[in-house]
């Protein structure tokens, strides 16, 4: 799935579908590495937690949570649980 495609479902609960048809449910969120290079998508990177460990990392980001790398090929549907 594309990145354009993926972004509107940032930072919410969301339901995922996956290449290897898995179905996770989580919330995902995009985080820039650190390379300066305008509008290159290398530089960005998708990350996918539980929404328990998300807003535990919202609220206190020094507590280790289970987050993964996410790629955005990964994705093959999306949908938002959050009300």
């Amino acid at each position: 799935m594309d990145l354009s495609n993926i972004r509107p479902f940032a930072h919410k609960h969301c339901r995922f579908k996956l290449r290897n048809g898995k179905e996770v449910f989580g919330v995902i969120w995009e985080v820039e590495t650190g390379t300066n290079i305008p509008n290159d998508a290398s530089d960005k990177h998708l990350f996918f937690a539980s929404v328990r460990d998300y807003e535990r990392l919202q609220l206190e980001p020094h507590v280790p949570v289970n987050v993964l790398d996410m790629p955005p090929e990964e994705i093959v549907h999306v949908e938002s649980l959050a009300s």
